[in-house]
């Protein structure tokens, strides 16, 4: 049986493109019109004026839109099952499908439907779209088994290879898989992961090599003295063989979206956009806030009505707490929950959290889930974050936001470290990567780390993902208490 590759890949995705366009033209076809057939595709109506068949519009719109999804490289080897770059080269190809036909219509007169061209375009990219995202999943779980994964051989001193093996590890990703380690230079000592096996290579036969071994990708990492020209001798030993040659930047965290390269001074430099809250998308997810703030609060308030009066059965206590936390460049605001302790558990905090500071996953934010100022009522209403519906208050009133970093308390602030402050550059928000990477689960480091990650790199899409994924950590209340 032909072993399965992901060149192999590439064309069934290709093929699948093809059908998918089929279908679409012909159901969109089907829909607007009666027959399949037309004796004429093409009747003059006047001088420079064209009358085209349906069926001709679909046959072109449908090889149209294929050579535009090659020529984009949508099914490149190099990027296919990447998710953001793939949908974002085939929407490249739909809005050049569209203006190409709109082109024609204008420019030639040709008469269309617009009604079947705008259900072939919206559709057509739809279902390219679902094809892409269900042939991604596949290549995922294929990974995940140990296929069809690329092979990276990482060039660099030991103390920078083993950092970045360790970035490896800790990321779930299974599209890379580093198989060869390489140091030095005259010759180039490989060393094979997970075995003793070393080899000595020449420069001049280090392409020819690397090619025999399956290496899809040459990662060179770290910096020094004559680096510039050992990593051009690399990149000119890589001549003729189709494997991708990378350096890694001297900083990272850093978005994709963020990163460009240009031109300065004779010579490309990787230049990174700064993080900005301002402008069109920080415009957005402002709107977005006031509107989906408002639908939740309503949504929300018999809820919080039923389980307030729940709350004030159970031991005559206040249904709300307030708290002060620590808002958008460190201004201090009022948060309200729904009580989920007894009365006077807030003055016991300090103790508490000291008593128990061998035991705690995170010192720095104190959760503890054997917590035993926590209320019968208050158990529940915590796994399933019923007590922090009344923060939709809160982004009304433009003190948080719907997505963000957790709102941390005053005396979280004052043990902060400087890079854990640039949490506080956006609102908090009611939910954020804290709630959907594990909660109450994770270390402090690691809340640090997602946090940041978000302010650095947030966008419109990753606050819809994020809600979305929200919405299903907390019917299955796991980190929660």
């Amino acid at each position: 049986m032909k072993r399965l590759t992901i060149k192999s890949y590439a064309r069934a995705m290709g093929f699948a493109d093809f059908f998918v366009l089929l279908f679409v033209c012909i159901v969109a076809y089907l829909l607007n019109y009666e027959s399949l057939f037309s004796a004429d595709n093409f009747n003059e109506q006047g001088l420079l004026r064209f009358g085209v068949s349906p069926q001709a519009v679909g046959i072109g719109l449908g090889f149209g839109w294929l050579i535009y999804l090659g020529i984009f490289k949508s099914r490149d080897t190099k990027i296919i099952g990447s998710d953001f770059v793939e949908y974002r080269r085939v929407l490249s190809a739909s809005l050049s499908v569209l203006g190409t036909m709109a082109f024609f219509a204008l420019f030639f007169k040709v008469d269309v439907s617009r009604v079947y061209v705008s259900e072939v375009i919206v559709f057509g990219h739809i279902f390219l779209v679902l094809e892409r995202k269900l042939g991604s999943m596949w290549l995922l779980k294929q990974r995940k088994a140990g296929k069809l994964r690329r092979r990276v051989a990482i060039y660099g001193s030991s103390a920078e290879v083993e950092s970045q093996l360790a970035s490896y590890n800790s990321r779930k990703e299974a599209e890379f898989e580093p198989v060869l380690t390489l140091e030095g230079v005259s010759p180039i000592k490989v060393n094979y992961i997970g075995s003793t096996i070393t080899k000595a290579v020449s420069l001049e036969d280090l392409g020819e090599f690397l090619a025999a071994e399956g290496i899809e990708l040459l990662q060179v990492v770290g910096y020094g003295p004559g680096a510039t020209e050992v990593h051009r001798h690399l990149y000119w030993a890589l001549d003729g063989q189709d494997i991708s040659f990378v350096v890694s930047p001297a900083i990272t965290g850093v978005s994709s979206a963020k990163l460009s390269t240009r031109v300065v001074a004779g010579a490309p430099q990787l230049e990174i956009s700064s993080t900005k809250f301002t402008g069109l998308r920080y415009f957005i997810k402002t709107c977005m806030d006031l509107f989906l703030g408002l639908i939740a609060f309503l949504i929300s308030l018999p809820i919080v009505l039923v389980t307030a009066l729940i709350v004030k059965l159970e031991d005559k206590g206040p249904a709300f707490f307030k708290q002060a936390r620590v808002g958008v460049n460190g201004k201090e605001f009022t948060m309200y929950k729904l009580r989920s302790m007894r009365v006077g558990a807030e003055l016991e905090h300090a103790a508490r959290q000291k008593e128990l500071a061998d035991k705690l996953t995170n010192s720095n934010m104190f959760k503890d889930p054997e917590d035993p100022r926590v209320t019968r009522v208050g158990k529940v209403i915590r796994k399933y974050s019923i007590d922090e519906l009344p923060q939709f208050l809160n982004v009304l009133k433009g003190d948080m936001s719907m997505v963000g970093p957790r709102p941390p308390l005053p005396s979280e602030v004052q043990e902060w470290k400087d890079h854990e402050t640039r949490r506080l550059l956006v609102k908090p928000g009611v939910t954020g990567p804290w709630q959907i990477g594990g909660r109450s689960l994770l270390t402090w480091e690691e809340t640090v780390a997602i946090d940041v990650n978000y302010v650095e790199n947030w966008t419109v899409l990753t606050d819809m993902s994020i809600i979305l994924k929200t919405i299903a950590y907390v019917f299955r209340g796991s980190g929660a208490f």
